[in-house]
């Protein structure tokens, strides 16, 4: 099955919102260091607060330019998904979907036991976290990358029917399908069935 928007896009949305909220904070942190510069009337500092303040006048406007790109780049990957649930779906399944696949990735999440499997459980973990759920009113697709050593594939493979009934008892209006292998990818297909 083709992937949808949403889950071509769910890992992109999420960096560019991380990034816009560290733009954001760091452009209120220069914004009150500006202030408490502007503020000072040491006479004998007064060159060098003159020249802070011309430097962090530059960094605080690169900032605000670099956090209004963020932000518009984010609105324009967001507002297509959100004009498509409007129109075909409900906008209500999209929070579904961003809840179901952050309450699927700390299901599947592994905790180490022995030292000596820190390193693949530590993959394995990476690997789970690029799971994503996408919820619409007729369909659901689970879907999870499959990495290349062969090791962590098989801790994957090995919780397949886990990860099966785990979505299935979270959304019992679906009926699912086994998971399959798709490329380099398995996926579960459910649809609704009430």
């Amino acid at each position: 099955m083709k992937k949808s928007y949403f889950i071509r896009t769910y890992h992109i949305i999420g960096w560019l919102l991380l990034i816009s909220m560290l733009l954001l904070i760091s452009d209120v942190g220069f914004r009150l260091i500006g202030l408490f510069l502007q503020r000072q009337s040491n006479s004998l500092m007064i060159e060098y607060t003159q020249f802070l303040n011309k430097h962090l006048t530059i960094v605080y406007k690169s900032l605000q330019q670099a956090c209004m790109f963020s932000v518009i780049f984010t609105l324009v990957l967001i507002v297509p998904e959100i004009i498509i649930r409007i129109w075909k779906d409900s906008l209500t399944n999209i929070f579904k979907s961003i809840w179901l696949t952050y309450h699927i990735r700390n299901f599947l999440k592994i905790h180490v036991i022995y030292e000596e499997e820190e390193n693949k459980v530590k993959r394995y973990n990476n690997a789970v976290k690029k799971a994503i759920i996408d919820v619409r009113d007729t369909t659901v697709i689970f879907i999870v990358k499959l990495p290349n050593e062969f090791g962590v594939h098989g801790m994957i493979l090995d919780n397949k029917e886990a990860m099966r009934e785990e979505i299935a008892n979270r959304l019992p209006e679906y009926s699912f399908s086994n998971i399959q292998r798709v490329k380099s990818n398995i996926q579960l297909e459910g649809t609704r069935i009430r």
